[in-house]
Order: structure tokens, then C-alpha cells, then sequence
């Protein structure tokens, strides 16, 4: 069992001889080379002081977002400001002014550093729910945009003028050079450029895929813009108003380096920090020239005369969480409060090939195909279930299992209510070291089908979870939170590979259906009358739908290759009086999960079929380990029994999937994934599955007085992850019988 390592704890920490830490997406982490200072968490935002003596930091996670002042030079804390909301790079009017997008608050905000006041002035207020997201200043011209209302505010202060102006969708990043305000359009593939005089704006420049940073070059001639989705820095020639070069920042074994941010040297040297990477480019004369390790999920850079400064929106390590306490003001044990961010410096001359080398030391790197194995293209396996559920830890529901790494104390859904799921892993093969590379459902669907989530939602769903943001478009088909390749259906699609979905990415309406869906590579490919996330639907009555296509499949001799099927109540619906109790819904889960595995495996499909079973998330509950071990199940034939200790992720299940099907990778997080070679054997044992009954009323509610009923009938289960996750947690908690300790 690879140990995580706590590189820092809330203090400053000089590199030196450290150990690397490794995620739980299998990447490792490099020790800081220069000074570590932890922070709040998710911070987005860094900018230097006019003097270069003091770096302001915004923290816009989960937790209460702030602004911090620290010493350039040590990176000691001089002053936190809380802040009632905050997003993206502050802005420094002076040496005691700064302006800081107010998110929520609609308004930039005016930070004064002598007395810790912060107001919003009059003139930086935009409009009602618009979403104040980048600020921008120059020469007394200020710029807010307002992700949510498509428009950018410019505001005159010494004149006292303002006007506002459209922009594209998910207006973000935004600029003022040449009397011109520049918008970066995350949610579309734009600039809009407009003057600063009260006119309408005057273009719109096509980018590639994306854009979500901005730099000015030397001079102001020349505009950088991180084209987050695209692996690119696209350089626009203002006067022309048109990219005139692309630099590619991606690693060679796939896509998704994420380019979220961007600072300039007064030489002209361009860094990027390469989000999903977990590093930093160096740029000279259009040409990346070197890169270096960053913490975990680099999204905000400012570069002094010697050194670069870094914000790890994630920090340095993921952590284990068996002191779940969700009764906390704060529940710092619960996964969006853990991701604690760091700030990391780095001289600049560090960047060279040794640092190019420990960048692509620090990734997976691929197993070697075994000489024999059924995990390929064309072999014995032909078909692929693939059952996605919701936020389960593996301590939580395996825990009790014995000869495996669990903790008995923390299975709040033990064998009594899960019996299948242990009958299954103990048959199939347990898998006790298998992580979710998401942290929350908003991006655990995305991960889960496409092995990625880009930087749009990596940044916002710290802050829907938050409370700060009303706007779950994770799953629905946004264009800002598509990736690059899309999901698992797309690149079924491309290669001619025939699947059917059941509930995944789909809109449910309050019926249950028709279900319809906004994916293009979806359509006419759903089972309509299977819902999605629908907390009021049993998981039972979907087995039956699947069950009733499965039979017509069987009866035709046209299964497709591939089936995506959602299995969602293991989420539960707290304790609302009336619905099922938790350990209900999780049970009513396992007999599902058991049903579907059981009717495979009595069909002519069960010799060629491998059945794969993972939760999107692993949030809700407590694990020794780390918040995001999870649960992972294979079903078939070919599955290799016993207890399997390998890392995998669930980037490992997309890929072991893609290798039996003939599909590429999508990103290079499934490229470099280890698939499961181990968890098969060359030797079919055809013997079914028998589904072993509940062992609890599947039919129990939960009473009016039940602990949280209250608070359950308020919470909004429309999404998942819509409530509250501090307040269903203690809810499931009391409910499980566990008190926090």
C-alpha cells in the first residue's frame, strides 16, 4: 500500500529533502524546490505589490473566501481579510488599495490594506446576479466582468463614467491595453474587444478552445490567452485583431495540460501555469523551452525579477479522512474543505532540463502489455457494462471486508446492507486501493466518462459547493464544461463502436419521462424511459427498464458493445420524512447492482462480458486512507479473484474499457493510466452470480422526527450534490449511528 505523504501542514516549509507525495490520480507530486506557504483553500488569484515586496492571494474554494498579504520574500502571512466572496487575480491600485472581483457580491471590491476595510464603490457595481468574475485596471479605467450576465462593466474613475457592453459566454479573464478592454469568452472559443470610450464593442476574436488567462507581451502589442481546453497560448496581434502564432504546451501522451494562467517578464519570458500537469512552462521567443514541477493543480502565477510565484489550487497532498466531522462549523475533514492550496516559489533558474525531466518523472508511466491478456482489442471480452454510482468511500461500504487495507468502525454501510457488493468483491476480486480522480459529483461524472475535467469546472464547483454560485452546469452540456474530446460516448462514436446510456448525462423531467438529453453524441442513443439522477425513482425500477432492453437485446442477438449505466441512491435523500431511510436506499443500490450482474451472468453474453462498477465520487463519508478511495468493482468471467493492492483510478477503469473496445484515450490522465491487467485471468469460470437478497426493509422511510428530517426536506436533491454536504453528512452520519468523534 503506497503511503500518501503530508507534505505541509499550515506552515512554511523550505524544500529540501522531502519525499514526493502521490495523488490519488496515481501522479506524484515533486518536493518544492524553493518556499511552500499553505493557504485557504482553492486560491485563484496572485498578484504582485508595486514594490514587488508583498504578494496578495485570493482564496475562492470551498471554505470562506479572504485575501492574504504575504511577504514576497519569505512568504510570511502579514494580513487575511475575510471576504464575504472572491474570484480570479486581485488588482493593486497601490501600494495599500487592491480591487478584488466579488463574485456573488456582483461588484468589484475595494480592499484597503491599512485598516481592512473592504467596500464596493458605487461605480463598481454591475448587474443583479451577473457574477463579478476578473477585474482589470489602467490609467483610472476600470474593467469587471460578469460571468453569468454575459457583460463586462468599464468604469472611469477619474472621470466618473461607466458603461457596459455584451460579451461572450462565461466572460472571465479580462484586460485594458491600447484603449482597449479585452475579454476572455470561457465559454466559447473568443475575444471580445472593446474600446474604452462609451461605443459598443468593436470585435470579436476567434481563439482556440476556451480561453481563460490573458498577458500582454513587451510593448502591448502582442496579447497572450490560455486557451485552457486547447493545450494552446494563442498570441493575437492587437492591431490586426487575429492570432498570428499557437504554442502548444501539452505533453506528448495526451491532451489536457490545462494552460489556466499567465504572467510576463519585463524580457519578454512568458510562464504558464499547466493546471492538470501539476506545472509551469517556460515560454522564450514563441517556443516552450522548459518546464517545472508545480503542487497540485498550479491556476494562478506572478513573476517577479528572480522568481516565480505559484498558487496550487489544491496544495501539496490529498488526506486521509477517518475523523469525519460533519457536526464542525467547518467540517475540515470533509474533501472541499481539505483541499487546502498552497503558494510555491521557484527561482528562475530552475527551469532547464533537469526541472523538464522531473515534470515527465512525476507522471504514470504506462505498463508494458502483458504477452497474454483478454484486455484487448478483438479478444475473448467483446462486451463492456460500465455502472457508474454516487459518493461512496471504500471504508464506508467495505470497510468490514477481511484481508483487505479497511477500517471495520468506519463501514457505515456494511455487509448487513450491502450484501451483494460484498459477495461480488469477494468472488470477483476486492480492490481496496482504487481512487476516484474527482473529489464531487460536479466533476465526478465528467472524470468519470471522458478521464477529465477541464478548468472551468475545476474552478467552479469549489464555489457552487460552496453556496456562492447557483449554477450546477456540470453535466448538462454547457459548453464551458465540455472538454476538449468529449466523453466516453464520443470516442465510442468516432471508432463506430455501438453503445447504449442509461441515465447518464441526461435530463430527467418530473415524470421520470421521456428523458431527453443535451450531448450531441448522446442523442438517440438513451433509453428514454430510464432516468437520471431522480432520487424519487428506484434503483431497483431501473434494473427493471435495463433488465426489459437487456432481454430484447439477448432475444435479437444485438447487445452493443458498450452500456453506461447510472445507478445513483447509494447517494441517498437524507432523512426527508416519507422517502426511504439511507441504509434503505444504499440496500435498495446493492440489490440493484446484484440484479444486474446476476441477469448477465445467466445470459449468452456472461462468456464475453466484463462488468465495471465505480462511484463518481468518494465524498461522503470517512476513509483511512484518503477522501477519495472508493469503491471499484469488476464482474466477469475473466476477473481475477483475491485482494488486488494496485493503484488504480478511475482513469485506470476508462482505460482498461478503451483497450477492450479499440477506443484511444481521450486525455492523459486515461493514456497513462495502469489499466487493470491483473484484475483478469487468461481462464473463463462461466459459473452466474445468484443475487443474494436484502437483508434490511428495503421499504423503511424515515420518520417525521427522524435526526435531520427537517433540514432534508429543505435541501435541494434536484442535482446531485445540491445539498448541503456538511449538513447531509451529519445527517448520514447520525443515521448510520456514528457519532463524529
Amino acid at each position: 500500500m503506497r503511503r500518501f505523504v503530508l507534505i505541509a501542514a499550515l506552515a512554511l516549509i523550505a524544500g529540501a529533502t522531502l519525499t514526493a507525495t502521490r495523488l490519488p490520480s496515481n501522479w506524484l507530486i515533486s518536493p518544492p524546490a524553493g518556499r511552500v506557504a499553505m493557504v485557504g483553500t482553492m486560491p485563484q488569484g496572485l498578484a504582485l505589490s508595486p514594490d514587488r515586496l508583498q504578494l496578495a492571494v485570493v482564496d475562492a474554494g470551498f471554505n470562506p473566501p479572504a485575501l492574504r498579504i504575504l511577504d514576497a520574500r519569505t512568504l510570511r502571512l502579514l494580513r487575511r481579510i475575510p471576504l464575504k466572496d472572491a474570484f480570479g487575480t486581485p488588482v493593486w491600485l497601490n501600494r495599500s488599495h487592491l480591487l478584488v472581483a466579488g463574485g456573488s457580491l456582483d461588484a468589484a471590491q475595494d480592499v484597503n490594506l491599512q485598516n481592512g476595510r473592504v467596500t464596493i464603490p458605487t461605480s463598481l457595481k454591475g448587474p443583479l446576479l451577473g457574477w463579478a468574475a476578473g477585474v482589470a485596471v489602467h490609467n483610472g479605467i476600470v474593467a469587471v466582468t460578469y460571468n453569468m450576465a454575459r457583460t463586462v462593466m468599464v468604469a472611469d474613475l477619474l472621470h466618473g463614467t461607466h458603461y457596459s457592453y455584451r460579451t461572450g459566454e462565461r466572460p472571465s479573464a479580462v484586460l485594458i491595453a491600447r484603449h482597449r478592454v479585452i475579454v476572455a469568452n470561457q465559454g466559447e472559443s473568443s475575444l471580445t474587444v472593446g474600446a474604452t470610450g462609451n461605443v459598443e464593442h468593436e470585435a470579436t476574436i476567434a481563439v482556440d478552445l476556451h480561453p481563460g488567462a490573458l498577458a500582454l507581451a513587451p510593448g502591448g502589442k502582442l496579447l497572450y490567452v490560455a486557451c485552457t481546453d486547447a493545450d494552446t497560448i494563442d498570441v493575437v496581434d492587437l492591431a490586426r485583431e487575429r492570432v498570428v502564432a499557437r504554442i502548444a504546451v501539452g505533453l506528448p501522451q495526451g491532451s489536457g495540460a490545462s494552460p489556466n494562467a499567465l504572467a510576463v517578464t519585463p524580457g519578454g519570458t512568458l510562464y504558464a501555469t499547466l493546471g492538470a500537469e501539476n506545472a509551469i512552462a517556460e515560454i522564450r521567443n514563441g517556443r516552450l523551452v522548459a518546464r517545472a514541477p508545480a503542487g497540485w493543480y498550479p491556476d494562478a502565477i506572478a513573476v517577479g525579477a528572480r522568481t516565480v510565484f505559484v498558487a496550487n489550487g489544491r496544495g501539496e497532498s490529498s488526506h486521509a479522512n477517518p475523523r469525519f466531522n460533519p457536526e464542525a462549523a467547518i467540517d475540515s475533514s470533509y474533501v472541499a474543505s481539505q483541499l487546502v492550496g498552497s503558494i510555491r516559489t521557484l527561482a528562475r533558474t530552475r527551469f532547464g532540463a533537469a526541472s523538464t525531466a522531473q515534470v515527465l518523472a512525476d507522471i504514470p508511466h504506462p505498463l508494458a502489455t502483458p504477452a497474454q491478456t483478454v484486455v484487448r482489442a478483438h479478444g475473448p471480452i467483446r462486451h463492456v457494462i460500465y455502472v457508474i454510482k454516487e459518493n461512496r468511500t471504500y471504508d464506508q461500504v467495505l470497510g468490514d471486508l477481511r484481508g483487505a487495507n479497511g477500517d471495520p468502525h468506519l463501514a457505515w454501510f456494511g455487509e448487513k446492507i450491502t450484501p451483494n457488493q460484498h459477495a461480488i468483491a469477494r468472488r470477483f476480486g476486492i480492490y481496496d486501493n482504487t481512487f476516484a480522480d474527482a473529489q464531487v459529483s460536479a466533476t465526478g461524472h465528467s472524470w468519470s466518462t471522458a478521464a477529465f475535467a477541464n478548468d472551468y469546472a475545476e474552478r467552479f464547483w469549489p464555489i457552487d459547493y460552496g453556496g456562492r454560485i447557483d449554477r450546477y452546469d456540470f453535466e448538462d452540456g454547457a459548453v464551458a464544461s465540455v472538454p476538449r474530446n468529449g466523453y466516453l460516448w464520443d470516442d465510442a462514436n468516432r471508432m463506430h463502436v455501438a453503445f447504449r446510456d442509461y441515465g447518464e448525462f441526461v435530463t430527467t423531467p418530473k415524470s421520470h419521462y421521456p428523458v431527453t438529453t443535451h450531448m450531441p453524441g448522446l442523442r438517440g442513443k438513451i433509453d428514454p424511459r430510464y432516468p437520471g439522477f431522480d432520487l424519487a425513482f428506484s434503483d431497483e425500477a431501473r434494473i427493471d427498464e435495463w433488465q426489459r432492453e437487456f432481454a430484447s437485446y439477448v432475444a435479437h442477438h444485438d447487445l452493443p458493445p458498450l452500456e453506461i449505466i447510472r445507478l445513483p441512491n447509494d447517494h441517498t435523500w437524507g432523512t426527508r420524512a416519507g422517502v426511504p431511510t439511507p441504509q434503505a436506499y444504499v440496500a435498495q443500490n446493492d440489490l440493484a447492482f446484484g440484479r444486474l450482474v446476476d441477469v448477465v451472468s445467466h445470459s449468452p453474453y456472461w462468456r464475453d462480458t466484463a462488468i465495471f462498477a465505480i462511484e463518481d465520487d468518494a465524498q461522503n463519508g470517512p476513509d483511512h486512507v484518503s477522501d477519495q478511495r472508493t469503491t471499484f468493482f469488476l464482474a466477469s468471467p475473466y476477473a481475477a479473484p483475491g485482494v488486488h493492492h494496485a493503484h488504480y483510478t478511475t482513469s485506470s477503469v476508462l482505460h482498461t474499457i478503451e483497450l477492450i473496445l479499440g477506443l484511444p484515450p481521450m486525455s492523459i490522465y486515461d493514456a497513462v493510466a495502469p489499466p487493470l491487467y491483473d484484475g483478469f485471468t487468461l481462464a473463463p469460470d462461466l459459473a452466474p452470480y445468484n443475487v443474494l437478497p436484502e437483508r434490511i426493509n428495503l421499504t423503511a422511510t424515515n420518520a417525521a422526527n427522524a435526526y435531520g428530517a427537517a433540514q432534508s426536506a429543505r435541501m435541494d436533491f434536484r442535482h446531485a450534490d445540491q445539498a448541503s454536504a456538511a449538513e447531509l453528512n451529519d445527517i448520514l452520519a447520525h443515521a448510520a449511528g456514528t457519532t463524529p468523534p
